[in-house]
């Protein structure tokens, strides 16, 4: 048993060394790609800073020369119809702006050829509202989200408007609304809706009506009935009396939240906020720096590696040629 013990006990000690030795070479390893790395961008430094020095100044040259231009976003809720649609509607919008189709732009928009120009898109997002509160969680500019997902908003939607101009949001703000309103198949839906939530309050009204005159009854009158039978006086038909307040009360909230409605969303579409001359500018210096310098150092470690290897990769090419 002894001698059976020590075995057991000198495997386990080998196979921690192995392991320890296993580790070191994976630590050396990684030390010398590392060193590797280093050797290369040390070797090819000059050329590296060279490609960066030149893509960047390029991006500077294309901000200079390029035309700036501001974004901003009205917020609504969409009354007549589900938010989807109504995103679906106003973006037949963004695909005449794609196609460059300024006849088409001006006939929908009712804006002058010359004012269109100034405009560069214009495009309508989903909203996702994750706890179903009824509040923006964020907007879907990235469209990462299919119109089937249940966080999608189904009333909220977002309009964004890219423009080289800003004096120019009101008139496509105006535009927008104009080029809902003419559509009459959402104003028939808008007219049926406002006529069935009317329908609704006065229904409400019939039921308050009713449970508090019923209410009056259970409270003022008297809860058992006598009837005198043989001499005796009996309790007939006893009643427990009910409590109407928290059925009325729920009626009468639900009647307010629907002549809210009626109130304050009567058009197609009602403007939660509107576009703001507090735009960003989308196409800033920094835009440009980010975006060419990512690109700078992609390409400048790619030619760098291409230098580098070509010997290795004529060589490749070569004996790919012979067979």
């Amino acid at each position: 048993m002894t001698a059976e013990k020590r075995n057991d006990e000198i495997d386990l000690i080998e196979v921690f060394q192995k392991m320890g030795a296993g580790i070191k070479n994976l630590f050396i390893g990684f030390l010398n790609i590392l060193y590797k790395i280093l050797l290369f961008f040390i070797r090819r430094a000059i050329l590296i800073a060279i490609i960066i020095v030149l893509t960047v100044t390029f991006g500077y040259f294309k901000y200079k020369t390029s035309e700036r231009y501001h974004s901003s976003s009205l917020e609504a809720y969409s009354n007549a119809m589900a938010s989807i649609d109504m995103i679906n509607y106003v973006n037949n919008i963004n695909e005449l702006f794609n196609e460059g189709n300024i006849k088409g732009l001006e006939t929908k928009l009712g804006i002058d050829p010359t004012e269109l120009k100034k405009i560069k898109t214009v495009k309508a997002y989903k909203v996702i509202d994750k706890n179903k509160d009824g509040v923006t969680d964020l907007v879907d500019y990235d469209e990462n989200y299919e119109s089937s997902d249940s966080t999608i908003s189904s009333s909220r939607f977002v309009i964004k408007v890219e423009v080289f101009d800003q004096s120019i949001f009101p008139v496509i703000q105006e535009s927008i609304l104009n080029y809902i309103d003419q559509n009459k198949y959402i104003k028939d839906l808008n007219t049926i809706r406002k006529r069935q939530l009317q329908e609704l309050i006065s229904k409400l009204n019939v039921e308050i009506l009713s449970l508090d005159s019923l209410k009056k009854t259970e409270y003022f009158s008297k809860d058992e009935k006598l009837k005198t039978q043989q001499g005796q006086l009996l309790v007939m038909n006893e009643k427990t009396t009910q409590l109407y307040h928290p059925q009325i009360i729920a009626l009468y909230k639900e009647k307010q939240g629907l002549e809210q409605r009626l109130e304050l969303r009567t058009d197609p579409i009602t403007i939660i906020q509107d576009f703001s001359a507090l735009s960003v500018v989308e196409n800033n210096m920094m835009h440009y720096l980010k975006k060419f310098g990512i690109i700078s150092i992609i390409l400048a470690i790619f030619i760098a590696i291409i230098i580098e290897n070509f010997k290795g990769i004529r060589k490749v090419i070569s004996d790919t040629k012979k067979k």
